[in-house]
C-alpha cells in the first residue's frame, strides 16, 4: 500500500489546536466590539463580539453576579482563543467583560444620573419658579458662539428693556466646567432675576461637560433660577434635570424670558377697561339698592322716631325728677360735711380764747414735752409772742 498524501480532517483540527494552544498571545487577548445576540443559558452568556468588517464568538461561563452586557453595547472582552476541534469553530472564551469608551462613559453617566436622582436633585419641589417679567438676565455662554446672538436677538424681538448680562466662558474643553462653576456662583451673587446657561449644538463629547457633578450640585444649590439651554432638543445633560426650567434650544430660552411691552401696554388697558365696565355695574346696582333702601328706612325710621320721640320725652320727665332729687340729697349731704369741717377749724377755738403752742416748729399738745429754758412760740387770735419756760 502506498503511503499516505494527505491528512484527515481530524488530524487538521488537531494540528491547528496545537497551534493555538501553544501561542502565548492567544492566551489573553483583550478584543473591542460590539455585542450581538446575546443571551443567558444556564448561568452562561453567548453572543457575538463584531466590528464594521469581523466577528467573532464569545463564551462566558459562569456569569451570576457578573456584568452582563446587552445588544449594542460596546465591550472590552478580555479572554483566551479557543479553537473546538469537532467542529473547527474558533470562539473566545472570556474572563472578563466590561465597557469601553462609550459605553463606559454612558454606564458611568447612568449611574451618576441615579445617584443624584436618588438625592433628590432633580426633583420638581426643589425648582424654583421662574418671575414672569425678568428684569435682569445673566447668560453664561461664550461670546463667540452663535447661542449668545440668537438669545439676544430673540429677547430684542419682543422688548428693548430687559438687561441682558453676558458672562463669557468656554463651554468645551477641559476648562469649561471651571469657568462654568465661576460664572454661576458670581451671577447668583449679584442680583439677576433668572441665569441662563446656554450652548449651541455639538458633538456628545462637546456636550459631556455639562453632565459634571460639581456643575449639577452647584446649580442646586443656587438662589437664583436657572434655565438650561444646552444643544438641541435632543441633547440631555445632567444640568437640563437639575436646572429650574430646561430650553430645548437658546432661542427657546429666550422664547421664555423675553416678553413683550407693547402685549402687556394692552393686556393692561383692556383690563382696566373690563375693569372699569364691571366697576360702573356694581356702582350702578349699589347706588340703586342704597336708594331703594333708603326709602324703605326712612318709612320705618319715621315710624320708630315717632314712637322713640314719645318714650324719650317721657324719660327726660322722669330723669329730670331723678336728678332735682338726687341733687337734694347731694346738697344734704355737702352740707353736712361742710358743717363737721367748719367744726374742725381751729380759728374757731382761738376766738373763744384758745392759744396754740409751738416749740422747734411742733405743736406742744401736753405740758410734760416742755422743758426749762425752752423756747415757745403762743398763737393767739391776734397773733404771736415768743416764751421761755421756766420752772415753778
Amino acid at each position: 500500500m502506498s503511503e499516505r498524501n494527505y491528512i484527515t480532517v481530524e488530524e487538521l483540527n488537531f494540528y491547528i489546536n496545537n497551534v493555538f494552544l501553544n501561542e502565548e498571545l492567544l492566551r489573553n487577548v483583550p478584543v473591542v466590539g460590539e455585542v450581538s445576540g446575546c443571551s443567558v443559558v444556564n448561568g452562561h452568556c453567548y453572543f457575538t463580539l463584531k466590528d464594521s468588517k469581523s466577528q467573532i464568538k464569545i463564551t462566558y461561563f459562569n456569569v451570576k453576579g457578573k456584568f452582563v452586557p446587552v445588544n449594542g453595547d460596546k465591550v472590552l472582552v478580555r479572554g483566551s482563543v479557543d479553537f473546538y476541534s469537532k467542529n473547527g469553530q474558533v470562539n473566545l472564551r472570556a474572563y472578563e467583560v466590561s465597557y469601553f469608551g462609550a459605553g463606559l462613559i454612558n454606564r458611568q453617566l447612568a449611574e451618576l444620573k441615579d445617584r443624584l436622582e436618588k438625592e433628590g436633585l432633580f426633583s420638581e419641589l426643589h425648582k424654583k419658579e421662574l418671575p414672569e417679567f425678568p428684569k435682569r438676565v445673566a447668560v453664561i455662554t461664550s461670546i463667540k458662539g452663535a447661542a449668545v446672538q440668537d438669545f439676544i436677538t430673540t429677547v430684542r424681538k419682543y422688548n428693548s428693556v430687559t438687561d441682558i448680562t453676558v458672562i463669557d466662558v468656554r463651554v468645551q474643553g477641559e476648562s469649561c466646567v471651571t469657568d462654568v462653576l465661576q460664572a454661576l456662583n458670581n451671577a447668583d451673587q449679584y442680583g439677576f432675576d433668572v441665569i441662563v446657561i446656554a450652548r449651541g449644538g455639538g458633538s456628545t463629547e462637546d456636550l459631556f461637560y455639562f453632565n459634571d457633578e460639581r456643575l449639577v450640585r452647584a446649580i442646586y444649590n443656587t438662589n437664583t433660577p436657572v434655565i438650561s439651554a444646552i444643544g438641541h432638543e435632543t441633547d440631555y445633560t445632567l444640568c437640563d434635570f437639575v436646572a429650574d426650567y430646561r430650553a430645548i434650544t437658546p432661542t427657546a430660552a429666550a422664547e421664555k424670558i423675553g416678553y413683550s411691552v407693547q402685549n402687556l401696554k394692552k393686556d393692561f388697558f383692556e383690563k382696566i377697561n373690563f375693569i372699569s365696565k364691571h366697576i360702573n355695574y356694581f356702582l350702578q346696582n349699589t347706588i340703586d339698592e342704597f336708594i331703594d333702601n333708603c326709602e324703605e328706612m326712612q318709612e320705618v325710621t319715621e315710624d320708630i322716631i315717632s314712637k322713640e320721640t314719645l318714650s324719650v320725652l317721657k324719660n327726660i320727665e322722669k330723669i329730670k325728677i331723678y336728678q332735682n332729687l338726687s341733687l337734694e340729697r347731694e346738697e344734704s349731704t355737702l352740707l353736712q360735711k361742710l358743717s363737721y369741717i367748719e367744726s374742725l377749724n381751729p380759728l374757731k377755738l382761738l376766738n373763744k380764747g384758745y392759744f396754740r403752742i409751738i416749740s422747734n416748729d411742733r405743736y406742744i399738745y401736753k405740758t410734760k414735752e416742755l422743758k426749762e429754758n425752752d423756747k415757745v412760740s403762743i398763737i393767739g387770735i391776734d397773733g404771736k409772742i415768743n416764751a421761755i419756760i421756766v420752772k415753778e
